[in-house]
């Protein structure tokens, strides 16, 4: 009798070439559907409030970053900061401005008092978190707005420019239910004057930290109101918004002077241009606001638009700025001079950091 164990069983049966392919099916199907669903909660969870994305990890935070703007360098920093400010929800950063805030200064406390750090890294790595504030700052914006002059608040300055052209300087007054009173425009001489009833007119504001609008109306008649000459217009429900500001913008209300600078093309046989501030040309204005981007300057001399220019003002203390720019456009007063639309085009780190740091009150 032969041992047990050199006895050879056969429980199954060999399986056929369909079986198997069936099977790989099967399990083929089974990834793919494990696959979909890791996608799908994936995508899901960029867009869950903050409270269900703090049990994400690392990723999920870059890639929330990144759809908000921020590059690499940017991320960088704002995780160390995280992890170096203990911040126990890290995702609000994103939604909670106060939190960025908070965590943004220390960084730059930090920046301002340690002294191992070279001059030209330390404020490279101010930059780097000013833009962080600023690009959440413009992603947050994205979609936000008005849509009837019913929300407009008394103290916005406006501009009208009627059919028979000419643009002309005003502010809402009172924003009443049924119309819009604004200060009646003036002429050159700084004289009120009126247009007639049912006059059409094209009026145009800019919103701080939001964009340019411009609405279609017509005069509706004139009254006094809180001692002022307004005139009364028809509200509208049609606002058109026409541009977005990049960076906030910040009145500053301080004397100033610039430089027209000419462009000199040499005259040999390889042109060459150069640069010249004319420094016996100089001229006195008054910085109304600024913003990381331009300025607006009020003055009794304006430039021509397109003209380039040397600017100097003071920051604070005794710190004087040196900025080159250029007219964007200009807009001329009721009373004299004109309003002229500055757009920088060369500044160093350190004053575009002061200028920040100014903007968003991030002065320490």
């Amino acid at each position: 009798m032969l041992p047990l164990l050199a006895t050879k069983y056969q429980f199954f049966s060999s399986p056929s070439g369909s079986m198997i392919w069936i099977f790989a099916s099967v399990i083929a199907g089974f990834a793919l559907i494990l696959a979909v669903g890791a996608l799908i909660s994936r995508h899901r969870g960029v867009h869950l409030n903050p409270a269900q994305k703090r049990r994400y990890n690392r990723y999920v935070f870059q890639r929330m970053a990144k759809e908000m703007g921020l590059q690499k360098q940017h991320f960088e920093i704002l995780e160390y900061l995280i992890r170096v400010c203990k911040v126990m929800q890290p995702f609000l950063i994103f939604s909670n401005t106060g939190l960025l805030d908070d965590v943004l200064k220390k960084g730059i406390y930090t920046l301002e008092r340690d002294r191992e750090i070279p001059e030209q890294e330390r404020e490279r790595r101010m930059s780097l978190i000013f833009q962080i504030r600023q690009i959440v700052e413009n992603h947050s914006r994205k979609g936000i707005g008005i849509r009837s002059t019913n929300l407009l608040k008394p103290g916005q300055s406006l501009a009208f420019i009627p059919e028979a052209g000419g643009q002309f300087p005003s502010k809402v007054v009172s924003n009443m239910r049924d119309m819009l009173a604004c200060s009646a425009p003036r002429d050159q001489a700084g004289q009120d004057f009126r247009w007639k009833k049912g006059t059409l007119v094209k009026v145009g504001f800019w919103r701080d930290t939001d964009a340019g609008y411009s609405f279609q109306s017509k005069v509706l008649g004139y009254d006094t109101i809180k001692g002022l000459l307004c005139v009364l217009v028809q509200h509208s429900k049609t606002l058109r918004r026409e541009q977005q500001r990049k960076t906030r913008r910040k009145p500053l209300r301080r004397p100033c002077f610039f430089y027209p600078i000419q462009i000199v093309e040499s005259a040999g046989g390889r042109k060459t241009a150069k640069a010249i501030i004319q420094y016996n040309q100089r001229r006195l204005g008054n910085l109304l606001d600024i913003s990381p981007g331009g300025c607006s300057i009020t003055t009794l001399s304006p430039l021509n638009m397109g003209t380039l220019l040397k600017l100097e003002f003071e920051m604070g203390g005794k710190e004087r700025i040196n900025i080159f720019g250029k007219v964007k456009r200009t807009r001329a007063q009721a009373a004299r001079g004109a309003i002229m639309h500055i757009m920088f085009t060369k500044l160093s780190s350190q004053y575009l950091n002061r200028i920040y740091s100014y903007v968003y009150e991030y002065t320490v």
